[in-house]
């Protein structure tokens, strides 16, 4: 997907993010700028990259457009969120891109709940390199038993399964 920049970076700003591409951005309260790449959700300012995340990393996006915040849950559900204060509200070109590229990191998911209630997710996803990984997460308390693990197990494998990667 091509996205039209609704805002350009400052040249300083652009000179820090090489090799990485800007899709999109959005100017930060702070004067920094948050920055949609192909490989990862960048945070960069004059002085360069601040923060660089991963698309895998990134569970979702939420935006709250009365307080201006775009905040990142990430699925390392113990890592706290990363909030994003916006100079602005005209944030759509932004947040359809995070939309977009948290969502073409995903290339299948597999479902299955513990035998305690827990819902499981296996996702294949693709990292930065381009490589193909699973990442398992749990809605819910694990137990750590025998009969959970064997879900578990049984549930990557099967996500790994579908897109070819050794099981």
């Amino acid at each position: 997907m091509i996205f039209r920049r609704g805002h350009r970076l400052p040249r300083e700003v652009a000179a820090q993010l090489k090799p990485h591409d800007a899709l999109a951005v959005a100017e930060l309260q702070d004067g920094s700028w948050a920055v949609v790449s192909t490989g990862a959700l960048l945070v960069a300012d004059a002085a360069g990259i601040r923060a660089h995340h991963p698309w895998h990393a990134v569970q979702h996006g939420r935006w709250d457009g009365e307080l201006r915040r775009f905040t990142v849950s990430w699925v390392d559900g113990a890592q706290p969120p990363l909030v994003l204060t916006t100079a602005s509200d005209d944030v759509e070109t932004f947040t359809a891109a995070v939309r977009e590229r948290v969502q073409s990191s995903v290339v299948h998911t597999e479902t299955a709940e513990t035998p305690h209630g827990t819902l499981l997710r296996a996702q294949i996803r693709r990292g930065e390199d381009g490589a193909l990984f699973s990442q398992l997460t749990a809605q819910g308390p694990l137990q750590g038993d025998e009969d959970e693990r064997r879900v578990i197990d049984a549930l990557e494998s099967r996500a790994r399964a579908a897109v070819g990667l050794p099981t």
